[in-house]
């Protein structure tokens, strides 16, 4: 990121020396393009939130945000030694997308800070669909060999709308102690729909790049889709019914846009 900065620093100094009547700020039919931007962050640079811009005037801008993300988790169970019978294993796939449209109108026109007040609309939908291969035991008396045994019965679970985590814990009784299994529900497909009454600010340190903040106001709406859970060894799905939820608040990116316009 720091070669790129410089060359196109150093790049703009020599088209600055032919041609000073440049701008240093997108005007208008000027395209711009934003990414998240954490510099003491893990990631630095995320491309799970893109934002593009058109400059239909100096300062009027139409904005189009895209996200993007796809998550696929896969444990086939083949590292298991061969001697063991119960080799559980499953695969998750978890796929986001969303687009946020808007609108947003700059002020003070001939200074490197461009401060905004904008508005947009933003539709998110996730999908979820996951399988996993449990084991349940049997014991029954071999009269081969004159011993119980132990049977592993596979058990193939399909849930469409989350993916599932299981917990152990127990029981302390006057009989000794009961294990049993928590099951819950993670990353669950939902539809969402909102808006965000938006107050940014852009910096342009260097022609052709800048850097922007933004917080704002916002109402959104989710729909968390119903589970279903089918599993092999039960006639009949396990249905866990959907619910919806409204959050209004104040809005703002925890993370700065790095953008460049052209």
């Amino acid at each position: 990121m720091a070669v790129t900065i410089f060359a196109v620093y150093f790049s703009q100094n020599l088209m600055g020396q032919e041609n000073v009547a440049l701008p240093v700020k997108p005007v208008k039919n000027n395209f711009m393009m934003e990414l998240n931007f954490k510099p003491f962050g893990e990631n630095v640079i995320s491309f799970n939130q893109l934002q593009l811009k058109y400059k239909t005037a100096d300062n009027l801008a139409l904005r189009l945000g895209l996200a993007f993300d796809r998550n696929v988790l896969d444990q086939p169970g083949d590292d298991y030694p061969p001697s063991q019978q119960g080799k559980v294993g499953g695969e998750e796939k978890v796929t986001k997308f969303g687009i946020s449209p808007g609108i947003e109108y700059h002020f003070l026109k001939n200074s490197k800070i461009s401060p905004y007040v904008g508005i947009e609309f933003s539709f998110f939908k996730q999908s979820v669909k996951s399988h996993y291969r449990d084991y349940t035991t049997e014991y029954y008396y071999d009269n081969t060999t004159g011993s119980y045994e132990t049977r592993y019965i596979p058990v193939e679970i399909d849930i469409d709308g989350a993916t599932r985590s299981v917990t152990q814990d127990y029981i302390q009784t006057s009989q000794g102690y009961y294990v049993y299994a928590n099951i819950s529900y993670l990353n669950r497909a939902y539809t969402s729909f909102g808006s965000n009454l938006l107050l940014g600010c852009d910096f342009y340190f260097m022609r052709h790049l800048y850097i922007g903040m933004e917080a704002g106001l916002s109402y959104n709406y989710i729909k968390n889709k119903t589970i279903t859970v089918d599993t092999s060894d039960q006639v009949n799905p396990q249905i866990i019914p959907s619910f919806t939820e409204s959050k209004f608040g104040f809005y703002y990116n925890s993370a700065l846009r790095l953008g460049f316009w052209f």
